[in-house]
């Protein structure tokens, strides 16, 4: 495998996890994250892989930040671009208690930010082979799902996400795109106590998006392929 691919909060969970394989794979990742310096596992992927990984030091709700990753994209083809950062910030919030900050704040990392990196990456998406857009959802965004209510901020930015994937289905026909739940996985947001490890949520994913078809664009599944409901 040579494919170029992009991962977004690379420096942790999920975002680490799929930086490694792809990488084991033989792929070229370019791995974004905040405060890239600060992270050891990336410095040790660099100088396992220094032909393979290129990390963007990058904020994705920063305009400065996303110019420069756009330049570094722009440069070659590419072939997957996973919107894996995002955030958990209020989990079983009190409606009347939610702050708008909070709100907002969900909104421009879990939305804006997927957007804008979305958008910036279309150049070198239509120039690579079987271009794939995977957006890391959760079934927390399932509206038939909601027995459980709460949460209100992190449902209703991530239901937007599945949205926008579903859009870009149909306005990019040339463009595979889909949502997908990760599980409850061992992460710093789902705690040491989930039952599905980074490793095996990774390795259910990318195979989802490796045989990703067209009939599938702008579906909503787990990392097992299962189809979920909206």
């Amino acid at each position: 495998m040579s494919q170029k691919v992009c991962i977004t909060g690379a420096n942790r969970g999920l975002g680490l996890g799929f930086t490694e394989h792809y990488l084991k794979a033989g792929g070229r990742v370019v791995a974004v994250a905040r405060r890239v310096r600060d992270c050891l596992p990336l410095r040790v992927l660099g100088q396992k892989y220094p032909e393979q990984l290129l990390c963007v030091d990058a904020d994705i709700t920063d305009d400065a930040a996303r110019i420069r990753l756009k330049k570094v994209l722009d440069q070659e083809p590419l072939a997957v671009l996973i919107n894996n950062a995002g955030v958990l910030l209020d989990r079983q919030a009190d409606f009347q208690k939610i702050s708008l900050d909070v709100l907002r704040r969900s909104f421009e990392v879990n939305v804006i930010g997927s957007v804008a990196i979305t958008q910036l990456a279309l150049g070198a998406l239509k120039n690579g082979t079987k271009p794939t857009v995977a957006m890391i959802s959760s079934l927390m965004a399932s509206l038939e799902d909601n027995s459980s209510g709460g949460s209100y901020a992190y449902r209703s930015s991530k239901a937007a996400l599945n949205m926008v994937n579903r859009s870009l289905a149909v306005d990019f026909p040339w463009l595979l795109t889909i949502t997908l739940h990760p599980g409850w996985v061992q992460t710093d947001m789902g705690g040491a106590h989930a039952p599905t490890t980074i490793e095996e949520s990774v390795l259910g994913l990318s195979k989802v998006i490796s045989e990703l078809k067209k009939e599938d664009s702008g579906s909503f599944k787990n990392y097992r392929g299962q189809t979920l409901p909206w």
